[in-house]
């Protein structure tokens, strides 16, 4: 039933017994508990004692909701099937699994267990009548039994399932409260992280968006308003958010809505019923009633009470696509358990109604809702798509290993991927680029040798029906030619460019404190560095500088440059010493283009510096480049600069084919265009002719061939 992502799971046994009646409450084989003294639904006395810390307002401001068209679902809509954690309370959770795998065909029960829960939690479910292959294990360290609480919420985004996360409300729950995000990776979902503090009982919500909490919320996020909690419902699952009053904590000691509430249906819904002698239980119900009542809603009572400290409710129930399990009791209580099923048949005549007995769970402050989380169905067939990456703004050389990612759900599975490629801005797709693909959500593509801004990617789904679904780039992003080297000096020997002060070329010692320098270049023997010998000097009035003789780099672009370094310098902040890079095209001024700054640099091996200069040499036919040491104050001092395999990068114009090289495969590329239409150009991902007009009178001709042979390849 999963449709994407790799889930790991463990099915302990496959086996397909009889289906069989559903026995009454109390009459199952009671599967013994793992925990011995699970946890239960409100706070242990230690948790009381360390309560949640509220979420920064910071985190608050900083959050990143879904971006798409969300919606989300109620409970009574269609479900693909429901979580559970295996451990605590196991007769009830097998009477749920029972009922669930015996009475819906399609319903899945996904089991969060170890592996020993696991293999247990199978021979009891497969010895109580469960049909096993509605059951998927999957193998998980938890803490409690309570799914509602920490468990996924879901929503969907632009037609995609997606889980909105938030912190469990008993954080020191911490396997709990990390579950979402482990599931959301195992499914192949996004998580989106809510920032609030929260427990999932306390919150239902309606087909229309309509959904309600109790006041409880605000009391674990302090730092928050009630506005800024409705904003946070509204952002992250579009939902317009009502605020009760909770129950006092002496009668119902969780404060959760969905013990005295719970939605039937889009105007339905079930309210419990308490005597006036209850104080503020009675008050607050009765004025949701009349909320509700007002708004249009259809109100049906079922009874609550507490007794002995424990709070009895038939609200905290779970519908399931046709089935409606509800709470009993037993006696002493078999009165009112009659009168709610009464109530739950009379309002959802087309549904199976089936007691569940809660008559131990209900003493831990909880019954069977809060022990299930619902996973809803897809309510499309055909697969959702989302384009990832590139999905507009990206800028890639020709030629450059880039990744096209995706995101791709189906209600019965995504079978392939197919990828095309647009160059007029998507209003057709004419080049395929994979087909039959995996849906791994990532292709490892190869940059086209197409230059323009107006590619984009459109990514095609098929599921096992044979639908299909599709999603494309939201705006352009842009191929352009791979850099090529235009200027190389390894230093080898040297180049007679001009060295100030202590600048020299030659072989470092590994002299200098604080770092030491190398004892070599990057590639052979020799750099340019400031004092080979060791440390600058202290009390520099002046910068020093290592200047190059002219460099021509006419009709590139994207101009970059590239070397190695192995620097020691102190801190520049607030004024101590310095070290930079300059460059300029007329050997006047000087722009900057990077300084050393924060926290004292200190090289123990040759690191690489790649720096843009494009938007001060780009097109120059005259270039300098200069490093600066200096000036420096009178306290510590480190070895300066070294300097190696300097090198000039820039997209030329005659890299007609994109490769990053002007070489033969230039020219051939130019005669195929020279040609003309008669002698067909393969692809046009792989051709751009009018980059061959490289003269720029709008032909391609024996001009701009002139132009091409003048292009000489960069030198080794």
């Amino acid at each position: 039933m999963r449709r994407s992502g790799i889930v790991i799971v463990l099915i302990a046994l496959m086996v397909t017994p009889a289906v069989v009646a559903v026995a009454p409450p109390g009459m199952l084989v009671r599967a013994a508990d793992d925990e011995v003294n699970p946890l239960p639904r409100h706070r242990t006395s230690w948790e009381r004692q360390h309560p949640v810390p509220p979420i920064p307002l910071e985190q608050f401001t900083q959050r990143t909701p879904p971006t798409g068209a969300v919606y989300c679902p109620p409970e009574y809509a269609p479900n693909e099937g429901m979580l559970i954690r295996w451990g605590a309370y196991n007769s009830v959770l097998t009477e749920l699994t029972v009922t669930v795998t015996t009475l819906d065909p399609d319903a899945m029960v996904y089991i969060v267990a170890t592996v020993a829960q696991g293999d247990s939690a199978a021979v009891t479910l497969d010895g109580a009548g469960a049909d096993m292959s509605q059951v998927e294990f999957i193998t998980y360290t938890s803490d409690s039994v309570w799914m509602r609480d920490y468990g996924p919420r879901f929503i969907f985004e632009d037609g995609a399932r997606a889980i909105v996360n938030h912190t469990y409300n008993r954080s020191f729950r911490a396997y709990d409260n990390a579950f979402p995000g482990i599931l959301g990776t195992l499914w192949g979902e996004t998580v989106y992280d809510i920032p609030l503090v929260h427990g999932g009982g306390n919150f239902h919500l309606f087909a229309n968006g309509d959904a309600f909490m109790s006041s409880l919320v605000l009391g674990e996020n302090p730092s928050l308003s009630e506005q800024d909690v409705k904003d946070l419902y509204q952002d992250y699952q579009n939902l317009d958010l009502t605020i009760y009053p909770g129950f006092p904590t002496g009668f119902d000691s969780t404060q959760h809505i969905d013990m005295w509430m719970m939605p039937l249906g889009d105007d339905s819904v079930v309210i419990g019923e308490y005597d006036v002698g209850t104080g503020q239980p009675y008050t607050i119900s009765e004025n949701a009633v009349t909320d509700l009542s007002g708004r249009g809603y259809t109100i049906h009572r079922t009874p609550g009470w507490n007794d002995g400290g424990t709070h009895y409710t038939y609200t905290n129930a779970v519908i399931l696509n046709d089935l409606l399990l509800i709470p009993a009791f037993g006696a002493p209580y078999l009165t009112e358990d009659a009168a709610a099923q009464a109530v739950f048949e009379g309002a959802l005549p087309g549904h199976t109604v089936v007691p569940v007995d809660c008559s131990d769970i209900i003493h831990a402050a909880g019954a069977i809702h809060c022990v299930v989380m619902h996973v809803p169905a897809y309510a499309n067939p055909f697969p959702s798509v989302t384009v990832l990456t590139p999905d507009g703004g990206e800028s890639w050389a020709s030629g450059q290993a880039v990744d096209i990612t995706w995101q791709a759900t189906d209600d019965v599975g995504v079978t392939g991927i197919d990828l095309y490629c647009s160059t007029n801005g998507g209003s057709s797709y004419p080049h395929l680029i994979a087909t039959g693909e995996v849906n791994d959500g990532a292709y490892a593509w190869t940059a086209p040798s197409m230059w323009t801004d107006r590619y984009r990617i459109k990514v095609v789904a098929h599921d096992a029906d044979l639908n299909m679904g599709e999603d494309e780039s939201d705006a352009d992003f842009t191929v352009g030619r791979a850099p090529v080297l235009a200027h190389a000096f390894t230093l080898d020997v040297d180049p007679g460019w001009t060295v100030e002060g202590d600048w020299e070329h030659g072989v470092p010692t590994g002299g200098g404190t604080h770092n030491y320098d190398p004892q070599s270049g990057y590639t052979g023997a020799n750099v340019y560095g400031y004092n080979l010998e060791g440390d600058y000097p202290r009390n520099m009035s002046e910068t020093e500088y290592l200047t190059s003789i002219p460099l021509d780099c006419q009709g590139l672009s994207a101009v970059e440059l590239r070397f190695w370094r192995w620097l020691g310098v102190e801190s520049s902040e607030p004024e101590f010493d310095h070290a930079t890079v300059e460059v300029s095209t007329d050997g006047q001024a000087w722009q900057p283009t990077w300084e050393a700054a924060g926290a004292d640099i200190g090289d123990t091996e040759w690191t690489q510096m790649v720096l843009d200069i494009s938007s001060v040499v780009d097109d120059h036919a005259t270039v300098y480049l200069r490093w600066g040491m200096g000036p420096t104050d009178g306290s510590v001092t480190f070895p300066g600069w070294n300097v190696d395999d300097i090198e000039i990068w820039g997209a030329s114009p005659c890299d007609l084919s994109g490769d990053g090289l002007v070489d033969p495969a230039d020219h051939a590329f130019f005669e195929r265009c020279h040609a003309g239409p008669g002698v067909g150009v393969p692809n046009l991902l792989d051709y751009d002719c009018a980059a061959c007009d490289l003269s720029g009178d709008g032909d391609v001709d024996l001009a701009d061939f002139a132009v091409l042979q003048s292009c000489s390849a960069p030198a080794p």
